[in-house]
């Protein structure tokens, strides 16, 4: 392979190192006065045991006024399930005491599972807004077996679980119900103005009764409904002065049970918070896989495929740096940070990362950056600015700067965004993005904005208009992610629930859905213009139906050829129906199937999920997911105008398995498959007029085997310290060939071995 000319790439120099060890040295100083301060504050500590003794929570702040948010009813809950919350914040942080009545008669569903897993399951959820101007909240959830929850909320209602805080969590099951205590330390994140002795933020509490599949609120909003984080109630609590110093050695070694090698890497994280205002946390030479599998994918699409990110110094403290676009973009997308090297050779090593955050007065500041190891690795920066001009008015600014030397590249972004509380039931979000790449001497600039406006003009109604202009060089994909540039969108959006009130029918409560998205690109192509119809029912048993219908308008697509044409697409439609039943017992399933024409004609694809759940007892668990496929019309780009045109059958299946056999102890088996047999193959050539039409040749049958196994046990012997054992195996393989069966391919699945590797790792906080 001929390797570009590109500049050499110098050697770093250590003072981004040496900084780090200034930090260590003046936290150790400085750090100590001020957590000996507050040790010695004159307060009754709360032990988060799950008891919820008197002399622990006296004077707390109580909140027992919930109603029935999910399904949106509104309504006061049975009374046999009274729940009351307790609210104290201490010197070491934020308490809140769960008191839950649940009689026998409604059971109660307590699984063990590992962190941040969704299941059903009795649970309570903590969402606090600690600024309390709307932009991010967290939730800390608390199952009633103990396991646990936690996610940051943007945008008013993205859940992202990429958050694993540092706090402590307690449930007990007893007679008539079960209680919890949660206690979240003020050194969870930055806030503003953690100087005052008071401090406004914004809360919300639910409680859910899963055999009933019953969320219980206060105060009465749901994230179902568009809004959700600014619709938190204002509660005013004490502040106190904090500050925590955590140092986090780590030692990995990998055997390769392929070429035998074994592999040995040892390095640190820190974490120091001298107040609640400032946090400064690092990573040298960090570890950041090996123990988190992602979900297999074969990816045919133009569209590059997202994964959410699992490695810790990415999922503390990063939601001040989490700038969203429309269709699920981020400007700050830290999978790219220690990801594929630009040369092809596999995943960048880590040198050092650090990030750092604050405020100052209104205004909120936060620092990125991270150097990759080699010559194909990257640099990448990232600063944040933040605002708050009044309760109800937000400006900030983003800006990302990447360095590929391998590449002779650079690329710069920068962001100004707006939030605004036009009013109780208006809500203005806005955003200006500019992009500047400079490759092998060549420059070009891109520019792109979007404006969204969220109305909830009632409980039953809501409305939402959302324009966007991405233009057609904006580029942000050097750190960011952004499904496509060039386009020109109007959403129209209307939902309206409707609840039946003193009905004995079936049905507890109706949800009404539609969005018209018209599309253009920035060049003047017409895109498929989407209508999106949707009706969900939700039954007084807890049980959830829905049922979709999404025409589209001919058009053209823009993506398909790679930059090669545009392909002419007819007018057509998919459609879905989904069954959710509930559990109150140790089985569970769910069903989906979805119908939508792939390729050339509007020949049909069907897609069928199932997936099935047993729970044996709390701490033991199995899951199953079978998604097999069937299309006649599958059309692949091949290169250039070229295309290839198949029938297909994909087969894709999951099994996991969860043993927690004592406290801190978790077992676990994780196994996929993902199976693809392409018949029938067909050439054509995408000609001028936007048709693909076919050539003399017939495209040879293909099979695609993805297999994947890891299993893995982890001992969380001490706070934010574990030690794990981890053995992984997986394979591809792609062949032309064809008369393979179902169960062929996972025969031939199981012997596939291109990795095969043995890890320990162990990680202990100081």
């Amino acid at each position: 392979m001929t390797v570009p000319d590109r500049p050499s790439r110098a050697p770093r120099p250590p003072a981004l190192a040496l900084a780090i060890v200034f930090a260590l040295a003046t936290a150790a100083v400085f750090s100590t006065p001020v957590l000996a301060a507050t040790a010695s504050a004159s307060a009754v500590p709360v032990r988060v045991d799950g008891r919820l003794d008197a002399d622990e929570w006296a004077g707390a702040q109580r909140f027992d006024d919930f109603v029935v948010v999910e399904p949106w009813t509104r309504a006061a809950p049975d009374g046999s399930l009274a729940t009351e919350v307790l609210l104290r914040a201490t010197p070491a942080g934020i308490a809140l005491g769960f008191r839950l009545a649940q009689p026998a008669e409604v059971p109660l569903l307590a699984p063990q599972v590992a962190r941040d897993v969704m299941t059903t399951a009795d649970r309570i959820n903590v969402y606090i807004d600690f600024d309390a101007d709307g932009r991010v909240a967290y939730n800390f959830t608390v199952l009633a077996s103990g396991s646990i929850q936690d996610n940051t909320v943007t945008n008013e209602t993205l859940f992202s679980p990429d958050f694993d805080g540092d706090w402590q969590h307690a449930a007990l099951v007893g007679d008539g119900g079960w209680s919890a205590e949660i206690l979240i330390p003020w050194t969870i994140t930055a806030m503003r103005g953690a100087d005052a002795p008071t401090r406004t933020i914004g809360l919300h509490l639910d409680r859910v009764v899963a055999s009933r599949s019953e969320r219980h609120g206060w105060p009465a909003t749901s994230f179902l409904r568009g809004r959700f984080v600014s619709e938190f109630a204002r509660v005013e609590i004490p502040q106190y002065p904090a500050s925590l110093l955590h140092v986090w050695p780590y030692a990995t070694v990998i055997h390769d049970q392929i070429d035998g090698d074994m592999r040995w890497k040892t390095g640190a994280d820190l974490f120091w918070k001298p107040s609640a205002g400032f946090q400064l946390s690092a990573a040298l030479n960090p570890d950041f896989g090996q123990v988190e599998a992602d979900d297999l994918v074969v990816n045919f699409e133009a569209v590059e495929v997202f994964f959410s990110d699992r490695r810790p110094f990415f999922t503390e403290n990063q939601a001040f740096f989490d700038l969203r676009t429309p269709d699920n973009g981020q400007l700050v997308y830290t999978r790219r940070v220690g990801g594929p090297a630009d040369d092809g050779s596999g995943v960048s090593d880590i040198d050092i990362a650090l990030k750092a955050n604050g405020s100052w007065g209104g205004l909120g500041y936060g620092l990125f950056g991270a150097s990759e190891d080699g010559d194909a690795g990257r640099d990448s920066a990232v600063g944040r600015l933040l605002w708050e001009a009044s309760p109800q008015l937000g400006v900030g600014w983003l800006g990302t700067h990447v360095e590929r030397p391998f590449l002779d590249r650079t690329a710069t972004v920068q962001a100004t965004d707006l939030r605004w509380q036009a009013g109780p039931s208006l809500l203005v979000n806005a955003q200006l993005l500019g992009s500047w790449v400079e490759q092998r001497g060549i420059e070009r600039q891109g520019q792109g904005g979007w404006l969204r406006a969220n109305w909830n003009p009632s409980p039953a109604w809501r409305y939402e208009v959302e324009a966007t202009h991405f233009g057609r060089s904006l580029d942000v994909n050097d750190m960011g992610f952004l499904r496509r540039s060039s386009l020109n969108e109007l959403e129209l959006l209307g939902e309206y629930t409707h609840v039946l009130a003193g009905s004995d029918g079936p049905i507890a409560s109706t949800r009404w859905y539609a969005e018209l998205q018209a599309r253009r690109s920035d060049a003047g192509v017409r895109l498929p213009t989407w209508l999106v119809l949707e009706a969900s029912a939700t039954l007084r048993d807890g049980s959830v139906v829905e049922v979709g219908l999404l025409p589209r308008s001919d058009g053209f697509d823009d993506l398909v050829s790679r930059g090669n044409g545009l392909l002419r697409r007819s007018s057509r439609a998919e459609g879905f129906i989904a069954w959710i039943p509930n559990r109150d017992g140790p089985l569970g399933w769910d069903f989906h199937v979805v119908a939508r024409p792939e390729g050339l004609s509007r020949a049909v694809a069907v897609e069928a999920d199932l997936q099935l759940y047993w729970f044996p007892t709390d701490a033991f668990n199995l899951t199953a997911e079978i998604e097999p496929m069937w299309s006649p019309d599958w059309l692949i780009w091949k290169e250039g105008t070229r295309f290839a045109r198949h029938s297909r059958r994909l087969d894709a299946a999951n099994i996991g398995m969860n043993w927690f056999p004592a406290p801190k102890h978790e077992l676990r088996l994780k196994a996929e498959w993902l199976a693809i047999r392409a018949r029938e193959g067909r050439r054509y050539r995408l000609g001028a007029d936007a048709i693909a039409r076919p050539v003399d040749g017939a495209e040879p049958d293909f099979a695609i085997n993805n297999f994947g196994v890891q299993v893995r046990y982890r001992w969380e012997f001490a706070a934010q310290s574990d030690f794990f054992l981890v053995w992984s195996r997986g394979g591809f393989l792609r062949e032309e060939r064809d008369g393979d069966s179902t169960l062929d391919l996972l025969d031939e699945a199981l012997a596939l071995r291109d990795a095969d590797q043995f890890l320990a790792k162990l990680r202990y906080r100081f």
